[in-house]
C-alpha cells in the first residue's frame, strides 16, 4: 500500500468529505483574472452545452452560496434578458456556422422569477442563431416550487421547456423554515400541474440540514418517491454546516451523511431507481436526466451565458466573479448589462494536457466508469500508466474494478466519489485549495 493509499484509507476511516469543490475541475478557487480570447476559445466547437444563469431570487436560502442577488425588480429582470439575447448573438457570430446544442439548462438564482415572455424571446433568438437544437434536446429549468403556478408551467411548456427541477430540499416544516423556505409546500398540486403539461421532473433534496436526522430525511424521501419523478438529486449540505465532528446534536457529521447515503441508496434501488451518480438517481426504463451534466462528464464543452455563468472547454475555463456579497453581485450585474464583453472582469484558468486528462478522469467518476477506448482516443495513452499511484490507491481501498475496456467504481467507490476525484487533483490545484482554505482560517 503506497503513501497515497494510506492517506485515502485514513480519510475514509475518518469520514472526510471535501465538499462540492469536486463538482467542477478545476474549481473556482483556482480562477484568476484573465483576458479571454472568445474567438480562439470557441471557433473550433461543433457541439456545446448551453447554460443560462439567472442571478435573481426573491429571498435568500441559508444553504445557498451561488452567485445571485435578492431582487423583486421585474424591470431589472427584463433588461437583464435583453443583454442575454445580445450575448446569444455575440457567440452565434463567433461560430458563423451551425453548432449542435446538446443541452439547454437554466439555473440561478431562481430562473422562474423571469417572465415566460422573456423566455419566449430567448428561444426565438436561439432559433435565429447558429445554435441548432440536438434531436434529443430536453431543455431544463431549475425552479423554486414556492412561486410556481399552473399558468407559468403551461407557458414554459409552450416555449419549449421539457424538464423542471424542483428545489424541494425537505418536506418537513421546521426543517424548511430553518433554511428560509416556506414552512408548507403543496408538492402534490405542483407535480399534478407539471404532469398535466407532460414535463419531466427532477426533485432536489438536501442531506444534513440542521435538525435533520435519518428518520426525517427518509420521511421526505418516501413521500417524494410516491410522485415517481424521473430523477431525484440528493446533495449533502456543505459550507459551515459541513463538519467531520459533531458540533451539536442538531448537526449531522460527514460520517453521518455517508451512513445515510447507504440507507437511501438501498431504498431507491428497491423502489425503481438506478444510481446515475453519487448524488443523482434516475427512474428505470426512461431517459430524462440532467443532460448538461451527463454530456459534460462525457467531454462536451459548456458555454455559459449570463452574469455568473461559467464556460468550460479544453483551452480555458472562465466566468465572471463568484462573489456572494450582495453589493458586489449588483455591481457585477450592472457591469454585465452596460459594458462590452471584452471589458468585463473575467476570471478563469488556462487548461493544458495534464489538467484535461485529470478532468476527464474526475468527471468519469460521476458517470461511475472511465471508458478506456475513449481515453486512448483523446490522449493516446492509458490512464493507469499516466497516474499509477492514484489508481493503485483506488484499487487498494476497494473503490474500483478494472477490465480491458473500463475502470468502474465499485459500490464503495460510488459512495466516496468525491474522494476518488480529489486524488487526481494536480499539485497546482491542490496547493491553491490549501492556500485558500488556510487564508480563510
Amino acid at each position: 500500500m503506497n503513501k497515497l493509499s494510506r492517506r485515502l484509507n485514513k480519510m475514509i476511516q475518518l469520514g472526510y468529505w471535501p465538499g462540492f469543490i469536486i463538482g467542477m475541475y478545476p474549481s473556482q478557487f483556482a480562477y484568476k483574472p484573465i483576458k479571454v480570447d472568445f474567438k480562439k476559445a470557441w471557433e473550433h466547437a461543433e457541439e456545446v452545452n448551453l447554460y443560462f444563469h439567472m442571478p435573481f431570487c426573491k429571498w435568500s436560502c441559508s444553504f445557498c452560496t451561488f452567485f445571485k442577488v435578492v431582487s423583486k425588480d421585474e424591470d431589472l429582470y427584463h433588461r437583464y434578458m435583453d443583454k442575454v439575447l445580445e450575448e446569444i448573438r455575440f457567440y452565434s457570430d463567433i461560430f458563423s456556422r451551425p453548432v449542435d446544442a446538446k443541452s439547454i439548462c437554466f439555473g440561478g438564482g431562481t430562473p422562474n422569477v423571469i417572465a415566460v415572455s422573456d423566455y419566449e424571446r430567448l428561444f426565438n433568438a436561439l432559433e435565429k442563431s447558429n445554435f441548432q437544437f440536438d434531436k434529443d434536446l430536453e431543455p431544463s429549468m431549475e425552479i423554486s416550487p414556492e412561486i410556481i403556478s399552473e399558468d407559468y408551467i403551461a407557458g414554459l411548456a409552450s416555449v419549449g421547456i421539457k424538464r423542471l427541477s424542483l428545489g424541494v430540499q425537505s418536506l418537513v416544516g421546521e426543517l424548511r423554515k430553518g433554511v428560509n423556505r416556506e414552512k408548507t409546500l403543496n408538492i402534490l398540486r405542483i407535480v399534478d400541474s407539471i404532469r398535466k403539461y407532460n414535463l419531466n421532473i427532477n426533485i432536489d433534496l438536501i442531506n444534513g440540514i440542521r435538525g435533520q436526522d435519518f428518520h426525517s430525511f427518509m420521511e421526505t424521501l418516501r413521500e417524494i418517491v410516491k410522485f415517481a419523478p424521473e430523477t431525484i438529486s440528493i446533495y449533502p449540505i456543505s459550507g459551515q454546516a459541513n463538519s467531520m465532528f459533531r458540533k451539536s446534536e442538531q448537526q449531522m457529521t460527514t460520517r453521518d451523511k455517508y451512513e445515510l447515503w447507504d440507507i437511501y441508496h438501498d431504498y431507491l434501488a428497491s423502489n425503481g431507481y438506478d444510481c446515475e451518480s453519487h448524488v443523482k438517481w434516475i427512474k428505470k426504463n426512461q431517459h430524462s436526466t440532467h443532460q448538461q451534466k451527463i454530456y459534460e462528464y462525457k467531454g462536451v464543452e459548456t458555454l455559459g451565458i449570463g452574469c455568473g455563468a461559467r464556460s468550460y472547454n479544453n483551452l480555458v475555463h472562465y466566468g465572471t466573479s463568484s462573489w456572494n456579497d450582495q453589493k458586489l453581485v449588483k455591481r457585477a450585474i450592472e457591469d454585465y448589462m452596460t459594458k462590452d464583453y471584452h471589458d468585463l472582469s473575467w476570471y478563469g484558468f488556462e487548461m493544458n494536457l495534464d489538467e484535461n486528462r485529470r478532468r476527464s478522469i474526475i468527471y468519469a467518476w460521476f458517470l461511475g466508469y472511465l471508458d478506456l477506448a475513449d481515453y486512448r482516443l483523446k490522449y493516446h495513452s492509458h490512464p493507469i500508466h499516466d497516474y499509477p499511484d492514484e489508481f493503485e490507491a483506488l484499487s487498494d481501498n476497494g473503490l474500483i474494478d478494472v477490465t480491458d475496456t473500463f475502470i468502474t467504481l465499485t459500490r464503495k467507490g460510488r459512495k466516496y466519489t468525491d474522494l476518488c476525484g480529489t486524488l487526481f487533483w494536480s499539485e497546482t490545484i491542490s496547493k491553491m485549495f490549501h492556500d485558500v482554505h488556510y487564508a480563510n482560517g
